[in-house]
């Protein structure tokens, strides 16, 4: 026996032919399919809301799903072959699919009570309920979307403090395992997002190893700057290590090039004497 199956989208009820406004062509749909059976086809109709598990279980169902998301629902299968996305077939199409005869005269759409698609505990039919569930989802949404501005601002007005000022290097604990030190041009003291993003990305990395990183930035104020930036090129990064070992970074700086900079600085002997690390 042939079987055709349907995927359909998320619905409140098996079939969608439920609630105060009824989309005729699920009504359509559901009386072709019971067409279908009665012409021996093996029909199983799996919903979203209800058996997610089905869908997870048919590998092309799930392929599909991952590929193209929801929109490709509902999703027609016959013999394990999907035959049929984003829509519902009209009838003469599914004869076509099943292989069994149409005759046009007999098309015509059963209608289907509301009462007959789903009980009385289905969501559809308690209005009060279903209205004091949107106002609350409204409100819920709205405190979501405070939240994420408030975080937005709350991260700008944050990036500066993570970044500490130096007048001077010698500011910086000796102890530090690592210090990143973002050296400007010295007419734009203000960090791209991206070697800002860098910046965290490696301090993060570090971190999970349990190596201390700080940020840090020097004003072109500063009178050891002139000393820091003729040593590269502005803006790059200068890495110290362990207040000793020093590695700069310039051009596109990205976390891969952080971290080597941090291995380049722990494996380095010195700053030599020059450096204004070593003044105190």
């Amino acid at each position: 026996m042939l079987k055709l199956e349907v995927f359909d989208p998320a619905m409140c009820c098996a079939t969608g032919i439920c609630g105060n406004s009824v989309d005729p062509k699920l009504v359509t749909f559901a009386s072709d399919l019971e067409w279908l059976k009665k012409q021996g086809v093996d029909v199983v109709r799996h919903g979203l809301s209800f058996e997610p598990a089905e869908f997870v279980k048919n590998e092309e169902v799930k392929s599909t799903l991952h590929s193209d998301g929801d929109d490709c629902l509902p999703i027609i299968v016959i013999d394990n072959k999907i035959v049929s996305k984003a829509c519902y077939p009209k009838r003469e199409k599914l004869a076509e699919l099943c292989k069994v005869q149409y005759d046009e005269k007999e098309d015509i759409p059963v209608q289907i009570e509301e009462s007959s698609c789903c009980g009385p505990d289905c969501d559809c039919h308690k209005s009060n309920v279903s209205d004091n569930s949107k106002k609350i989802l409204f409100i819920v949404v709205i405190l979501i979307m405070i939240g994420i501005i408030a975080f937005k601002f709350s991260c700008k007005a944050g990036a500066a403090d993570v970044y500490k000022n130096l007048t001077s290097i010698s500011q910086i604990n000796a102890s530090e395992d690592v210090a990143f030190i973002y050296v400007p041009t010295p007419k734009n003291e203000k960090i791209s997002s991206e070697t800002k993003s860098a910046l965290i990305s490696a301090q993060n990395a570090l971190k999970a190893k349990n190596i201390s990183a700080s940020l840090y930035t020097i004003s072109p104020k500063s009178s050891e700057y002139a000393q820091v930036a003729s040593q590269t090129t502005p803006p790059a990064i200068l890495t110290i290590y362990k207040g000793k070992g020093k590695n700069y970074v310039s051009g596109a700086i990205n976390q891969t090039k952080l971290l080597q900079s941090y291995m380049a600085a722990s494996l380095s002997g010195g700053c030599g004497a020059g450096c204004p690390c070593h003044k105190h």
